[in-house]
């Protein structure tokens, strides 16, 4: 028997499925075993042999067991042989809900950082898609070991299959034993992921935009070309172990974060403890110097220094700003990346000990080995000259590593693509997302590139989460995305919430032990909706209900519009 599911899905972000249309065939499904029974059962084709013989020749299926959790599915591990140049194992797990779950949907894991292991669950959003009744895959990227560490580039076939050719391959695999395991022609193919996971989207659209029907790219390097986006580490490292005391801890910056808050909080049009755009705030941290001796409320002069280093930016010779630098806004943001410990800092990428040290410093000194061998050290051999500068980038579009994306290649299959990032992002720039797809419309068209690109600032957001703004932003905007992609229905304004009793979350319960490695931690702040709106708009506060307590935290009283005046 030949199922084959017509999807039609009602209401913004709906997950019901209406229908399927039974077609009785003769013979075998897709050169493999009758599918056996209804309903619930998942055990009559979730065998290894069953599962093999419907994999391509390339594809070696470890094993495949039927499992009750977190839905009743089919747990399928394989691993693809890379050739030309290889081999290389590209290892991956596809989970198949049971028939009766599944809504005709597949769901690719994006995996932060370096990768290094293959993912049970989506970081982000996260949880399990089986939940909402996605099929789900994800890959190792072709390598075993820890996220913070990408000393392997001096590999160039694990640099291949890291960049894009173990996603493209394992995509190919899961997507086509998914089909043959349900029977079915078509499915919904949809990719999401944050940060080192919003790189593999971008890279998958770069290079495989047939692999994917919609790509949920988060808090990526989406720039324009010629960024450095390294530079930003390296450059915040290096000042951090400038002199003693230049180290910024993060009670230092919670405190100046509050302080900023307070001074630009209404610069947007509205006093609600966010700011929605850093650009406006122009506040001088100098003001918070101690006038006498060090204390928590106040800045050192070290410190004062450092912080103004980094709110400018890692500059070339010649005066070129080389990547977007961290937002002044929500600053205690930036210590994902400077440290909850004062230097000096432990290279080791292992994740114990990363706990104790840099996070930027461990990402770019294992990327600085990877190209230029394990000896280097970013903090001793890095300069920001001309010549290292070049060196860098050379060495880094040698083996195809951290090239922007082109994300127009989405236009040839008809694909969507969602980009999101926060405001208050110290790693990934909401002003350098906008200036790509500002450059996309001069070459392009507002109107072309709108058919196919929608970008989402997300007000309070640190790096993937955190911060002070909304919980759920990815899993509404997946729902946006799904609209858009099923339905042609063209995301808009979309209303994201803060706090347990209003976020809205597309896998379930997140207090589920995370298997995907990352736990984002919760933003703060009281319950709260908010209304974004994609690029070039901007969410406008209606002052009119100013008054009345409570009305900015409410989507009803926010509205899209070109700008603030």
């Amino acid at each position: 028997m030949k199922i084959r599911l017509r999807p039609t899905y009602l209401g913004a972000g709906s997950a019901v499925l209406l229908g399927a249309v039974l077609v009785v065939l003769a013979g075998q499904v897709s050169g493999v075993a009758k599918a056996q029974g209804a309903g619930d059962d998942v055990s009559a084709s979730c065998d290894t042999a069953a599962i093999q013989a419907m994999a391509a020749a390339d594809t070696t299926i470890v094993s495949a067991q039927r499992l009750e959790t977190p839905v009743p599915h089919c747990r399928v591990e394989g691993y693809v042989t890379a050739t030309n140049p290889g081999p290389n194992r590209d290892n991956f797990r596809l989970q198949l809900p049971a028939r009766s779950l599944w809504k005709g949907r597949f769901y690719f894991v994006g995996l932060g950082g370096s990768a290094g292991y293959v993912p049970t669950e989506s970081q982000i959003p996260s949880g399990n898609p089986m939940r909402a009744g996605f099929a789900v895959a994800g890959t190792d990227t072709g390598r075993q070991g820890p996220s913070g560490d990408y000393s392997f580039l001096s590999d160039p076939v694990k640099a291949l299959d890291h960049t894009h050719r173990a996603a493209h391959l394992t995509t190919q695999a899961a997507q086509r034993i998914t089909k043959a395991y349900y029977g079915v022609d078509k499915i919904w193919r949809y990719h999401s992921g944050c940060s080192g996971g919003g790189r593999m989207g971008g890279e998958a659209i770069s290079h495989h935009p047939e692999d994917y029907d919609g790509v949920l790219l988060g808090q990526s390097r989406v720039g324009p070309k010629g960024t450095f986006g390294y530079s930003k580490f390296i450059q915040s490292i290096q000042e951090m172990n400038r002199e003693p005391g230049a180290w910024l801890s993060p009670a230092k910056l919670k405190m100046v974060e509050a302080k900023v808050t307070q001074a630009c909080d209404g610069a947007d049009g509205a006093v609600d403890g966010v700011i929605w755009d850093h650009r406006l705030c122009r506040y001088d941290v100098a003001a918070l110097k101690c006038k006498a001796a060090e204390g928590p409320e106040c800045l050192t002069a070290p410190e004062i220094k450092s912080i103004k280093a980094i709110l400018a930016g890692p500059h070339s010779p010649s005066g070129k700003l080389l990547v977007q630098p961290m937002p002044i806004s929500n600053m205690s943001q930036w210590s994902m990346f400077l440290g909850a410990t004062p230097p000096p800092w432990s290279p080791n990428p292992n994740r114990d000990i990363v706990k104790t040290t840099a996070a930027g410093y461990v990402l770019a000194n294992t990327t600085a080995q990877g190209l230029f061998g394990p000896s280097y050290d970013i903090l001793r051999d890095f300069h920001f000259t001309q010549a290292d500068i070049d060196a860098w980038m050379a060495a880094e579009a040698k083996i195809g590593f951290h090239g922007e994306p082109d994300l127009t290649q989405a236009m040839k299959t008809g694909a969507k693509v969602l980009i999101w990032v926060g405001v208050s992002d110290p790693c990934c720039s909401d002003v350098q997302a906008e200036a790509y797809v500002r450059g996309l419309e001069g070459d392009m068209g507002r109107a072309k590139v709108a058919s196919f690109i929608k970008l989402y600032a997300i007000p309070g957001m640190g790096h993937c989460g955190g911060g002070t703004g909304p919980w759920d932003a990815p899993d509404r905007l997946l729902y946006a995305l799904i609209d858009w992609v099923e339905k042609g229905t063209p995301p808009t304004g979309v209303t994201m919430h803060r706090g347990a009793d209003r976020a809205k979350f597309a896998f379930g319960d997140v207090n589920l032990p995370k298997e995907s490695g990352v736990a984002i931690p919760p933003p703060a702040g009281p319950s709260r909706d908010f209304f974004v709106c994609p690029y070039p708009m901007v969410s406008v506060f209606d002052k009119t209900k100013a008054k009345i307590a409570g009305a900015v935290y409410e989507a009803a009283n926010w509205s899209c519009k070109a700008s603030r005046t």
